[in-house]
């Protein structure tokens, strides 16, 4: 079956892309997010949701909306986006589109709202299809969106007893349909996928088998607002939140 994705869908990952080699890495970045709203109650779709990596703070969340369309960001659509940024508790948003903004739009948008400019014409060496499918048994079509690369020392001794450290890099996102997390090593080339949801999960390691292993779960802030977190479990009291996304339940 020919793996066809619609031209919205493929504009919407580019601009996931580039936020996430552009932001720093106290960010993460999840594509095709889900939030409830705290004023109206429901789920809003969030094209690209930027929030902090390493705790479950959302007071820093900024919202992106990517408009593939054949017309210029108008002041309605400024309106709208502002609603849903007040809605979801974003302290700031991007709009981004291919053809620009009217004068009205721009003084809308004021400081709290960032219009950028993308063209079409980037989408011509962007295949989001090349990255890998979701390791998630029911889900069908997802890929694994690579939105951060932890880095773990580990000190070891050479052959003649000289002390030293060694690097092993991984790559940690999640899918850009179901939002399950996954971990690749750059050492053995194996990806990992860990669920948030399985009360029965004990953690996960790859065929490196080295003292280090993956575990994710669901975190709550003061709020009452809830994350999925992916956790790198090195010893005891030695944990790192490497990745998070929000939860659209309240």
């Amino acid at each position: 079956m020919k793996d066809v994705w619609e031209d919205w869908k493929l504009y919407e990952r580019l601009v996931a892309r580039l936020m996430a080699d552009q932001l720093s890495t106290e960010f993460c970045v999840t594509p095709n997010a889900s939030i409830r709203g705290a004023i109206t109650g429901i789920k809003r779709q969030i094209d690209v949701l930027i929030e902090a990596r390493h705790d479950t703070d959302n007071t820093r969340r900024i919202i992106v909306d990517a408009k593939r369309r054949k017309r210029k960001i108008d002041v309605k659509d400024v309106e709208t986006f502002r609603g849903m940024m007040e809605d979801v508790g974003a302290t700031h948003g991007y709009l981004v589109c291919p053809y620009g903004h009217t004068p009205a739009a721009e003084k809308r948008a004021q400081t709290a709202v960032s219009i950028r400019l993308l063209p079409l014409d980037r989408l011509e060496d962007f295949d989001p299809r090349t990255w890998p499918r979701c390791s998630r048994p029911r889900c069908r079509n997802g890929r694994v969106f690579w939105d951060g690369y932890p880095e773990v020392s580990l000190g070891l001794l050479a052959l003649d007893g000289t002390p030293t450290r060694r690097a092993f890099v991984h790559h940690v996102g999640k899918c850009d349909c179901c939002g399950v997390f996954h971990v690749f090593c750059a050492t053995c080339c194996q990806i990992l996928c860990v669920p948030e949801d399985d009360d029965t999960d004990i953690g996960h390691q790859c065929a490196c088998r080295l003292p280090w292993f993956w575990l994710a779960s669901i975190e709550e802030d003061e709020r009452g607002a809830q994350s999925a977190e992916l956790h790198l479990v090195m010893g005891l009291g030695d944990v790192r939140t490497v990745n998070r996304r929000s939860l659209s339940t309240a």
